[in-house]
């Protein structure tokens, strides 16, 4: 009778280094006895034989699984991975542009679209795209969009299995599809076919539609839905509140937070609001929820890995005073309450939730070097890296490696930049 097999057994299973910087492989070596071996996500491994991870974005536990006969032991290794945080330059966009919107694609890279650019100087939004590889950390000339897009006209939204769609086209797009058209016309990118298409006649749902509340002048109650699955619009019902330039935040429950804004209208004309409302996509239901402390339209709003939101900036009069203040939503009592200050006052700025768990506050509509970095698990504001040159209305993409890709804006004159560099 042949001998039962040794169990199998796990010596060693190390990273070298201990942790690396985001957007880096490590380099794993598992020391063990058994008849084979694997690393869950990378494959077959050889006692002692070191093999590459893939680039992380953020910590990464690893699994190691042996196997002898029936019988198998496992063993788990995390290796973090850390920000220098620090900003790198890359060479030159092939095209300048400002007032842009960017996106990430599945795969690492990301597209930056329409705005003012240098290939069309003389209109104030273009077609035109630029393509990140994320492999030759370059940008070249992209898909040509369905029509002009502009950041003060277009929304965007992550589509599932890594489609974009683009709702509202710039000012260019309204004269040739003809006035308010031109804000109500959607188009979508396909990523298979690598082109844009318009579409139907800004946060996304769980179940894969996309929300769309509020908008541009005048302010609206009115809000829609999008299906990718029909490539159709229809009626979400209406907010209890007229709102533009507010955020709209959908959170771990799948429900969406929308927050102050610019609201219509009293005797003076259009307010600031501090009100803020919970859509809930099942019942398709609008409810208030608690207020801001600070009325602010044009702020950001993050999502954090706690469920909470990070709101921050904004315009907090008509008469165009912005703030440096932050606010945080807790869900879960459906009340703000304070989040210290940012080191400048912004406007229309980028927040940007880090794979680390950390948010990195850039830009804005006034060129600062300064750029400021908050950690929920203090619930404290640290200075970021400076920006140089740091220009307005840069934009600012978390790619899949986690590194934050920082592309274009205007100088003092207004004139579009082609300037690229990676937070990392």
């Amino acid at each position: 009778m042949a001998p039962a097999p040794a169990a199998p057994a796990i010596e060693s299973f190390v990273s070298a280094p201990d942790a690396v910087f985001v957007g880096e492989p490590a380099t794993l070596t598992a020391v063990f006895s058994g008849d084979s071996a694997a690393i869950k996500g990378i494959g077959p491994v050889q006692s002692g034989v070191p093999v590459a991870s893939p680039a992380l974005a953020r910590a990464t536990t690893f699994t190691l699984v042996v196997r002898s006969g029936s019988q198998e032991v496992e063993a788990r290794l995390t290796v973090p991975a850390v920000y220098r945080d620090r900003f790198r330059a890359l060479a030159p966009s092939p095209i300048a542009r400002t007032q842009h919107v960017a996106m990430a694609l599945a795969g690492g890279g990301a597209l930056a679209m329409g705005g003012n650019a240098s290939d069309s100087p003389n209109v104030p939004d273009a077609d035109s795209t630029d393509r990140f590889d994320p492999v030759g950390e370059t940008v070249s000339p992209g898909p040509t969009l369905a029509f002009s897009a502009m950041a003060t006209f277009t929304a965007t939204a992550q589509l599932p299995g890594g489609g974009l769609l683009l709702i509202g086209g710039g000012v260019n797009s309204g004269t040739e599809l003809g006035g308010v058209d031109g804000i109500r016309a959607t188009q979508a990118f396909d990523p298979a076919a690598g082109t844009f298409s318009r579409v139907g006649a800004t946060a996304t749902l769980d179940d894969g539609r996309v929300l769309v509340a509020g908008g541009e002048v005048p302010s609206t109650t009115a809000a829609e839905r999008y299906d990718p699955s029909s490539g159709t619009w229809s009626s979400a019902g209406d907010m209890g509140t007229r709102r533009r330039g507010h955020t709209a935040t959908t959170l771990g429950d799948g429900r969406v937070l929308l927050a102050g804004g610019v609201s219509c209208c009293d005797a003076a004309g259009e307010t600031l609001t501090g009100t803020a409302e919970i859509f809930d996509p099942a019942r398709g239901e609008f409810t208030p929820t608690g207020s801001l402390g600070t009325a602010r339209a044009f702020h950001s709003a993050t999502l954090l890995t706690d469920g909470r939101v990070l709101v921050t900036g904004g315009l907090v009069d008509l008469s165009a005073s912005t703030t440096a203040s932050a606010e945080i939503y807790d869900p879960s009592t459906g009340l703000f309450g304070p989040a210290g200050e940012m080191q400048i006052a912004r406007l229309a700025h980028a927040a940007v939730l880090l794979s680390d768990g950390r948010v990195l506050v850039l830009g804005g509509v006034s060129a600062s070097p300064l750029t400021d970095l908050y950690d929920p698990g203090s619930d404290r504001w640290s200075p970021g890296p400076p920006l140089q040159p740091a220009w307005a209305w840069s934009t600012a993409t978390l790619l899949d490696s986690g590194k934050v890709l920082v592309l274009g804006g205007e100088d003092a004159q207004g004139f579009p930049v082609a300037t690229a560099m990676l937070f990392e």
